[in-house]
């Protein structure tokens, strides 16, 4: 299946993300505050991708509010992407 992900690559880039952007892909580790960020951003995210050592690194408490908001969490990487140059990844998980 592929998905279209948001690329988000800094803190920064948190503060962009708009209405449709259903789907989130964090390139660096991002901190709770982050990913209540972009929740309140975008209350209709659908999925939250992170690499798997960012997500080893990721609290049962937060894991546990995604899940509760019914935001899937998926494990992988978004190699040699460029948000200067596109800040969206098609990805087939």
């Amino acid at each position: 299946m592929e998905v279209l992900f948001r690329v988000v690559a800094s803190e920064k880039d948190v503060e962009e993300i708009t209405s449709k952007d259903d789907n989130i892909h964090f390139c660096f580790r991002p901190s709770e505050k982050d990913i209540f960020n972009v929740i309140r951003k975008n209350p209709n995210i659908k999925m939250i991708q992170l690499p798997v050592s960012y997500y080893n690194t990721l609290s049962n408490t937060t894991k546990k509010i995604l899940s509760m908001n019914k935001i899937e969490i998926n494990v992988g990487n978004v190699w040699g992407h460029r948000t200067d140059i596109d800040k969206y990844k098609v990805v087939d998980i």
